[in-house]
């Protein structure tokens, strides 16, 4: 039986009271000053783009969060937390509607125009309740009153068109809107991601087929050659990466091409005559005189002698795995390559040649797996001995008490060789200004001698950084090269977006695993709908009345009102909560998307089709089921006239499931209470003010299951709005909730982990779209049960106009959402050749990092943010040599005043005993 209207009314009442009580201890911890930095850290760093501070009053936050508009939010916030607002906003704008609407025509016409549930409870055997007597289930099959809710298909479609018009448009406007504001697109925008280099990091298909006669593939003697013919060829030109700061010159050497030095020894000039005579053309049109191409040493004649035989074979017949003929693109690499050319030039060169004189810099991404597990534990070490001095120096500042040097508790087997024949086997104690500096040497020699090895681990991806916009655009929206499987381009992420790890795949390669991502997938949402059924099972009222102990607590009416409306929508929300951190690994790990970018918008699009597949159509259709059972069991052949009247009956359980997102899960996102229990402990752990600044800053807000909790709830209400109308105001509540809770987070809480320009919206809107297919398909099905042809046929062009209007508004909006347009660009290049270089990314003028507000510039710097180098090519000479300086400082001061302070405590103890037997024998006296 479901639930009738009384307990339905009680859950309410109980889910309203708990909101009421999470917002007062939220009111209650804002105006205390040790939770100010976890619920206002924005406002308390000094930035151009920090908040004004709130009033301290118990309810002093409501009324200025509501005030923020869009143009506030996105100077606040960013572009993409603006979008998420349109989200909210959209969301309330349509219920509000179909509140309206639903409440006022159809409420009526069910309860007035419908008898069947009122005929079903008097027979005293339904699971029907009174609640359901404002649903279409009252109404009779072939009931007339079935037209109005037809037309309220209509209504509510039409202006979720005009809706969904107005709001792509003006996506379209904040994404033009990013690109040229001044806090817009940093380095990304004039960059592109070239994966595919042929010849380079050839995948096991490639390396056997090389193995295959007459494949045309390089013979495997010149493949094993390679990697020495390049070190001889940067030997001869000077380029050999023999240190540190030569090989961080190299991965980010700028293309110039006036520099006739750098031309000379790094250009290959097309070994065909006539691409050559067209190349030199093009480069006449530019103004530009040709580069002198060296091979491996050789002139271009010199070249060309050597290779005629494989350009013109015995039997006159063209050759067309030579370079620059044929359909294929690996002959001109492999002979490049062939000649002593590094991959990075190779790059470099192929560009220069399309787009002469507009390459900044080629960046090769390299394997260097090894090298960034050196890197992170450098950085980990270094965060250590960093924190130890800043431990001795506000010690000796306050002047307190340090008994005795700190110490590390080290097992030299850990640290491989190095710690053993340092340390030997068995755990023992060191002073951790002796550890920490020894263990930073170590691994400084140790990444050293890995980046030398990495450069020559080349992988077939590349950042090309481009000098105007304009270029950039060409590039990245253009087919670079006839063969398809090499060349590929894409806009490219930002430099701190990127995941490195996942960088270097092939094209075939990303889609295997985004194949067996997807399988992966379809099988954990297949595990999923077994908890799910057995939580619908278990809330079936009249099934636990069979059991005596579950009889006891039904007859308690508070109690009842719980179970059935209140611990559904509990329950399902308990059993969400670990899957985002699945789907971020599924993405990360298995389907390997190179930036963090890709990996929440996956995480978006992955936890939207799981809530549709469990918590919506598993919910319905096991629901349905569990509902009316007993008339399966008794008339099989009546099942689809049972399921058009049980169907509906699932409202309550979705009703109950949006109320507890509502009232429970949104306020406790403002409250986050188990994220403030951690941050007090951590807090309280902390012991200096770098390590106090960790804590409260840089608060990310990620979008991956928010987007899909929201537009999920938009599924169900516009799904139930016109079977249940009770379910539209619900739906409203919850939005209006939204709206209040993220505008205070986005400007006051989180900052913009990375930044997409608004790119956001574009999934948004295929998730309404999806929402609004459901609704239509499922109201022509729903029609066909009750026997009302008129409205089913009525309602059947909704779908085909549905897919018609989503086609049209992808061709319209879906590319400039997507990469930049000419148009756009040229204004970019205008903008900047005015007066500006690349514009800041807004993430980088929001909170600092702690390294920012303790005055430390670590490896995060505005360079190297802005440049695509491997982190394991980050760390720098003068990070190391900074802090072991500083260690060399502190060290001897620590030593003098521990001594001092012993001296020190030693008179007073001596001059107290004094004092003692003076005051004791006046006292005898």
């Amino acid at each position: 039986m479901a639930a009738n209207a009384s307990s339905f009314g009680i859950s309410i009442g109980l889910d309203a009271a708990i909101c009421v009580i999470i917002l007062l201890f939220f009111g209650f911890f804002r105006r205390t000053s040790w939770t100010e930095k976890f619920y206002e850290p924005k406002s308390l760093v000094k930035t151009q783009n920090a908040p004004k501070r709130l009033p301290r009053s118990f309810a002093g936050w409501i009324v200025p969060t509501y005030k923020f508009n869009e143009s506030e939010l996105v100077r606040l916030g960013g572009t993409d937390a603006a979008t998420y607002l349109r989200l909210q906003r959209f969301g309330w704008e349509l219920f509000l509607f179909c509140t309206l609407w639903c409440c006022i025509v159809l409420i009526p016409i069910h309860i007035t125009r419908g008898t069947y549930v009122s005929d079903e409870i008097a027979t005293g055997s339904s699971t029907y309740s009174n609640l359901d007597k404002t649903s279409i289930t009252n109404l009779q099959p072939k009931s007339k009153a079935l037209y109005a809710d037809w037309i309220s298909i209509w209504v509510i479609s039409l202006f979720l068109y005009w809706q969904l018009w107005r709001y792509n448009t003006h996506a379209v406007e904040m994404r033009i809107e990013y690109l040229n504001s001044k806090t817009g697109a940093g380095t990304e925008a004039q960059t592109v991601m070239v994966n595919d280099i042929p010849e380079v990091n050839k995948g096991i298909v490639s390396k056997l087929a090389a193995k295959i006669p007459g494949t045309g593939s390089r013979p495997a003697s010149r493949q094993n050659s390679r990697q020495n013919s390049r070190s001889m060829a940067r030997k001869k030109s000077g380029t050999e990466l023999d240190s540190f700061e030569d090989a961080r010159t190299h991965l980010s050497r700028p293309s110039d091409s006036s520099d006739a030095s750098y031309r000379a020894s790094d250009s290959l000039a097309e070994p065909m005559a006539t691409h050559q005579t067209g190349y030199a053309n093009m480069l006449a049109d530019q103004g530009m005189a040709p580069p002198q191409a060296k091979y491996n040493g050789q002139s271009q004649e010199e070249f060309m002698s050597t290779t005629q035989d494989r350009m013109v074979p015995q039997n006159g017949s063209a050759n067309y795995d030579a370079p620059g003929i044929g359909f294929s693109a690996a002959p001109k690499a492999r002979a490049m390559l062939d000649s002593g050319m590094s991959e990075q030039d190779m790059v470099n060169q192929e560009f220069e040649e399309l787009y002469p004189g507009k390459v900044e810099r080629t960046q090769i991404a390299y394997n260097a797996k090894g090298l960034t597990k050196m890197y992170n534990d450098f950085e980990k070490t270094r965060g250590k001995l960093e924190t130890v001095l800043d431990k001795y120096q506000m010690q000796m500042e306050r002047h307190k008490k340090i008994k005795k040097r700190e110490t590390v508790r080290v097992i030299g087997a850990r640290y491989g060789k190095w710690g053993r024949d340092k340390y030997g086997a068995k755990p023992q104690k060191v002073d951790a200004l002796e550890f920490y500096p020894d263990r930073l040497r170590e691994l400084w020699d140790r990444i050293q001698e890995e980046q030398g090895k990495a450069k020559d681990k080349a992988l077939s991806t590349a950042f090309v950084t481009f000098k105007d916009s304009f270029t950039t655009t060409i590039a990245a929206t253009s087919m670079m090269h006839h063969d398809l499987r090499h060349w590929s381009t894409r806009e490219a992420p930002a430099p701190r977006d990127v995941l490195w790890q996942n960088v270097g795949l092939s094209s075939s390669g990303y889609l295997g695993a985004a194949v067996l991502a997807w399988t992966l997938f379809s099988l954990l949402a297949i595990f999923y709908l077994i908890p799910v059924g057995a939580v619908q099972a278990l809330l079936q009222v009249d099934k636990l009345e069979r059991f005596k102990f579950f009889k006891v607590i039904m007859d308690v009416k508070i109690l009842s009102s719980i179970i059935t409306s209140v611990l559904p929508g509990i329950v399902l929300t308990i059993f969400l909560a670990l899957l985002p951190t699945i789907l971020s690994l599924l993405n990360k790990k298995v389907q390997k998307m190179v930036s963090e970018t890709d990996v929440e918008f996956g995480v978006v699009r992955k936890y939207f089709v799981f809530q549709v597949i469990t918590t919506f159509l598993g919910s319905l259709l096991v629901g349905s089921f569990l509902n009316q059972i007993t008339q399966f069991l008794d008339d099989p052949k009546g099942i689809v006239n049972t399921l058009g009247t049980s169907a509906p009956q699932t409202a309550t359980f979705f009703m109950s499931y949006i109320l507890v997102q509502a009232f429970i899960k949104s306020p406790m996102q403002l409250l986050r209470l188990p994220g403030l229990i951690f941050f007090w402990l951590k807090y309280r752990m902390a012991t200096t003010p770098r390590q106090k600044a960790a804590v409260w800053q840089d608060t990310h807000l990620k979008y991956g299951t928010n987007v899909a909790n929201d537009t999920i709830i938009m599924l169900i209400g516009l799904v139930y709005c016109v079977i249940q109308p009770i379910i539209a105001p619900l739906a409203l509540i919850y939005f209006a909730i939204g709206v209040l809770i993220w505008k205070y987070q986005v400007v006051y809480v989180y900052v913009p982990l990375v930044e997409s320009g608004g790119k956001l919206w574009m999934q948004i809107f295929q998730h309404i779209i999806t929402a609004m297919m459901f609704f239509q398909i499922i109201m022509i099905a729903l029609f066909g049960i009750k026997k009302s042809p008129g409205p089913a046929i009525l309602t059947a062009p909704l779908p085909f106009l549905t897919i018609a209007f989503l086609l049209y508004n992808l061709n319209l909006f879906n590319r400039p959402q997507v990469i930049i347009s000419n148009r756009t660009a040229a204004d970019i290049d205008k903008r900047q050749s005015q007066g500006g270089d690349l514009a800041e990314p807004l993430m980088e003028q929001q909170v600092p990092s702690p390294s920012e507000e303790s005055g430390y510039a670590g490896p995060d710097s505005r360079q190297q943010l802005d440049r695509y180098i491997p982190p394991g090519f980050t760390v720098e000479s003068s990070e190391l040599d900074e802090v072991l300086a500083e260690t060399q400082r502190v060290s001897p001061q620590v030593d003098s005043y521990i001594a001092d302070n012993g001296a020190s405590n030693g008179k007073k103890k001596g001059s107290g005993r004094q004092n003692t037997q003076s005051h004791d024998i006046e006292s005898l006296t």
